[in-house]
């Protein structure tokens, strides 16, 4: 694939698949086309086969007309991706024993997001935690919801999914940890509430609050939040707290301003 200076389109995955085209996004209507389309945008310029995609589109028990069913879903999409001038950026070929979507990464919002986390954490090993800050806030910014919200049905998509998750809660820990490194505390309690009011049971989350709300004066307060959630663990998982949490536990009792070893800055 050829070259070209600024991508003039994009594939978005963080968050309900989205297809833009010079800015305007390019509506995507067949649910089926949908799914297709994102099983193979998650595997970009690898062959999928035919049976993967049979079974990532219809489950265990696909009809009778599933292969003619997929080779006409795949002639609509190479015709919509040409339609819109996306075809130049992601061709859609068959290749034994299924097909391959050739894409220029640079149109994927997943890439993007990877490759700014790298550099944030490229930026914070060598302590340049400005820098890292705004990289990891940059990329979290890319994510308009949870990771293709819309197609999790296929068991391919369902993985993706998770993957692309779990990889944001790590960047937003890691930028919450520069950001407390930074002495940001203040302004990071009214964000760790929030998260913790969405994830009661977020042990990194609350250990985090805690140290906010230790470095801004208010010790009893954090004291508290892990008293609730200890109690919460406990009553609900049968569980007491992981080593981040009692880490946070003791440094507030001892006064000690530290970030724990546990931290995601690791």
């Amino acid at each position: 694939m050829h070259e070209k200076a600024l991508p003039t389109v994009s594939l978005r995955l963080l968050g309900p698949l989205e297809v833009v085209a010079d800015a305007v996004e390019v509506p995507l209507p067949q649910r089926k086309l949908r799914q297709l389309l994102a099983t193979l945008v998650i595997r970009p310029n690898a062959t999928v086969s035919s049976d993967s995609l049979i079974r990532d589109l219809w489950g265990d028990q696909p009809p009778a007309t599933a292969l003619s069913a997929l080779r006409v879903y795949v002639s609509q999409l190479r015709k919509f991706l040409a339609r819109h001038g996306l075809d130049s950026w992601c061709m859609l070929r068959t290749r034994t024993p299924g097909y391959q979507l050739k894409v220029d990464d640079r149109i994927l919002d997943t890439v993007r997001f990877e490759r700014l986390c790298l550099r944030g954490r490229e930026r914070a090993d060598v302590g340049d935690l400005e820098a890292a800050s705004r990289l990891y806030r940059e990329a979290l910014a890319l994510r308009r919801g949870p990771t293709l919200e819309d197609l999790r049905d296929g068991p391919a998509l369902a993985g993706a999914a998770l993957q692309y998750d779990e990889a944001w809660m790590t960047a937003l820990r890691r930028r919450i940890d520069v950001d407390l490194t930074l002495g940001g505390h203040h302004e990071l309690v009214g964000e760790l509430r929030r998260l913790m009011a969405e994830d009661q049971l977020n042990e990194g989350f609350c250990a985090r609050l805690m140290l906010a709300l230790h470095r801004s004066g208010r010790s009893g307060e954090a004291l508290e939040v892990y008293r609730r959630t200890r109690a919460q663990l406990i009553e609900e998982l049968g569980i007491e707290p992981g080593v981040e949490l009692r880490m946070a536990h003791q440094t507030v009792l001892t006064d000690d301003a530290l970030i724990p070893a546990a931290s995601a800055m690791a």
